[in-house]
């Protein structure tokens, strides 16, 4: 398979590196990974074709980038049949550069293990690839003091056949453009959102909030996290955004629309991490554009 990573995804296989990050594997895989019958689809899937790109960029406030971005589309085609293609981006939080380390181990952990689990039910694959990324992130920072308190949001979306899985936790949002309208298929854990999701507040409100930014649920701050996940169907010419706060945060839904919409993925990600930094750029930007095909 290829994966294809961002720029500021480090190099994450120098030995120093890899030999902790093996450490903390072998000793937390057994709580989700356990010896199961591999499940095989019913039916084979006919997988859609993909044209993706993805873009990531400090901002105009920041000083350092702490999103973290990758697509992987399995060049073996029984593979990508079984698991699908991944898409994913994490935003990071914590000092001394400990949101960088949090949101690469996401985004690392994630693609990694999602590839090696076996079993074909993808919910329940990448719901265990996101709480084993938690709690890999959660265990380094209780081993290392400049990462204490460091966490992630993260969304992901597998496209498999015709079928979206969007699993998230946290305010990075995933969006599905469908013949000319955008909706917005995660849920973000955030203070604002559940007064909205309560009646108690209006978006319009949420919006302004000065709590806005107040997320209740990302990777890291504890052993263990609930992973929302959302199925949906997608047809010929659809396109899948992902995002961090950075974007969407900046953009409103009828402009990701007009872009996606009007330009292949690589103009469209170009456009949108360019419109966020011109409404004032206050937060990193990452933005993955998917557009579906059929071959």
């Amino acid at each position: 398979m290829e994966i294809l990573p961002s720029h500021t995804i480090h190099d994450l296989s120098t030995q120093p590196q890899k030999e902790r990050r093996q450490g903390v594997i072998s000793r937390v895989r057994h709580r989700f990974f356990k010896q199961t019958e591999t499940a095989q689809p019913k039916q084979k899937t006919r997988p859609l074709g993909l044209n993706v790109a993805q873009r990531t960029d400090v901002g105009r406030k920041r000083q350092h980038n702490e999103d973290s971005v990758a697509y992987i589309i399995p060049k073996d085609q029984q593979l990508l049949e079984r698991k699908g293609a991944l898409f994913i981006v994490a935003d990071g939080m914590g000092g001394h550069a400990a949101g960088e380390v949090a949101s690469e181990i996401a985004v690392d952990t994630v693609c990694t293990l999602y590839y090696q689990d076996p079993d074909t039910d993808i919910p329940t694959s990448i719901t265990r690839a996101i709480q084993y990324a938690n709690a890999t992130i959660y265990q380094r920072a209780t081993e290392n003091a400049q990462h204490s308190g460091m966490g992630t949001t993260c969304v992901v979306a597998i496209l498999r056949g015709s079928t979206a899985y969007i699993a998230n936790v946290g305010d990075s949002r995933a969006y599905l453009v469908h013949r000319g309208h955008v909706r917005q298929i995660s849920q973000d854990h955030s203070w604002v959102s559940e007064q909205v999701r309560m009646g108690q507040m209006s978006e319009e409100e949420a919006q302004m909030h000065s709590m806005r930014n107040i997320i209740t649920r990302s990777l890291g701050p504890f052993p263990e996290v609930e992973v929302d996940v959302f199925v949906e169907q997608v047809e010929e010419g659809d396109a899948m955004v992902l995002c961090s706060d950075g974007l969407c945060g900046m953009i409103n839904d009828q402009e990701i629309t007009s872009i996606v919409e009007q330009f292949g993925p690589q103009e469209s990600v170009y456009r949108l991490v360019e419109y966020a930094n011109a409404q004032g750029g206050i937060d990193n930007i990452t933005a993955i554009v998917a557009r579906v095909y059929q071959r």
